[in-house]
């Protein structure tokens, strides 16, 4: 009995001296966390660390016609294959562009294949030949960004003279939704989800990196969602939509977004009562696309997907494109004063 007490008394002790070392251990990793991130010198080391780990995969992007220089970018090396090494620019980077050039920073220059692009996401894959790359950056979760986070942009700003820079910032908000006008005919299309950043994006390093201090991909810089250079502003597609479109593009060659076969145009354009001024007027319906067969009809008006409310045709695609081919949605439409739902599988665009 004696020594049953005794290795009970024991046990207690143990436990409560393990236990008191893991609430110290904790203790003190928060709280070292905390001096670590108010302290320059920390903060200095880790901003070389992640320029020295991210750096080397950022290269310049030059566009060429008619055997000329017309513009450059930057562009971040991601996968490699036995043959090819994978680059992700901007979309706007190689436009109409008919010669793609790579440039590293020995000024060695390789001849890039546009593997395919985005327009909406102005995100582009190019492939090159893997030579002598052996590594690839590493992507970062961009849903785990927090507001202040400090971030790296590295990239070409103002041409290849400047291979190689990096601006240090903060990240300022984890999703801004700005409009874009990806046609140029003065209407907006849609919101180009992003990160903001006051980290120095600039033309010539718009398609390069945002890193976070750990040196990972958070996101791609853009200035063609800036529209143009605001100081203290910049914009950064998310790393977890670049890995999507990319994935698509290399598959595909395009990226296969979710198709209704209905053109639709603001419902204040065309209705007359204050409870319609939202959501969107179905213009059109094209024969046996999955709109038509689950019973959408021209003058009907889509106010909700999935319960959603819908505000005008540009809300109406982001919130469609969230969804992927075969996903099942709910749309709520007003048909004659009447409330209708419409269940419909989504489907990819056909082939022309």
């Amino acid at each position: 009995m004696r020594s049953l007490r005794k290795a009970f008394l024991t046990g207690t002790i143990i436990g409560g001296l393990v236990g008191a070392m893991f609430f110290s251990f904790i203790y003190f990793t928060f709280y070292y966390h905390r001096v670590e991130a108010s302290n320059p010198y920390h903060l200095e080391l880790a901003t070389s660390y992640a320029i020295e780990k991210a750096s080397p995969h950022v290269v310049g992007i030059i566009r060429i016609n008619n055997g000329k220089e017309t513009g450059s970018g930057s562009g971040v090396i991601y996968r490699l294959d036995e043959e090819k090494a994978y680059i992700v620019t901007n979309s706007h980077v190689i436009k109409d562009a008919q010669k793609i050039e790579v440039a590293f920073e020995n000024e060695e220059r390789v001849v890039a294949e546009i593997i395919g692009d985005d327009i909406i996401t102005d995100l582009a894959v190019l492939a090159i030949p893997r030579g002598n790359i052996n590594e690839v950056i590493e992507f970062g979760d961009s849903s785990n960004i927090r507001v202040g986070e400090f971030v790296v942009a590295i990239g070409n700003p103002l041409g290849l003279n400047l291979y190689g820079s990096a601006t240090l910032g903060i990240i300022s908000s984890k999703e801004r939704l700005i409009p874009i006008d990806y046609d140029k005919d003065g209407q907006y299309d849609w919101y180009a989800s992003v990160i903001q950043t006051d980290a120095a994006i600039n033309p010539g390093n718009s398609g390069g990196a945002l890193v976070n201090l750990e040196g990972k991909l958070i996101g791609i810089n853009s200035m063609k969602v800036a529209g143009s250079s605001v100081e203290g502003i910049g914009f950064s597609i998310p790393a977890n939509i670049v890995k999507r479109v990319v994935n698509d593009i290399e598959v595909y060659g395009e990226v296969r977004r979710p198709y209704l076969g209905i053109e639709v145009i603001n419902a204040a354009l065309v209705t007359n009562t204050n409870e319609l001024k939202q959501g969107v007027y179905v213009n059109d319906v094209v024969p046996y696309s999955s709109a038509y067969n689950a019973g959408i009809k021209i003058n009907d008006i889509i106010i909700a997907i999935n319960g959603e409310k819908i505000k005008d045709a540009m809300d109406f695609r982001h919130k469609l494109y969230q969804y992927e081919i075969g996903d099942t949605i709910t749309l709520t439409v007003v048909r004659r004063n009447k409330t209708f739902t419409f269940d419909i599988v989504l489907q990819g665009k056909p082939s022309r």
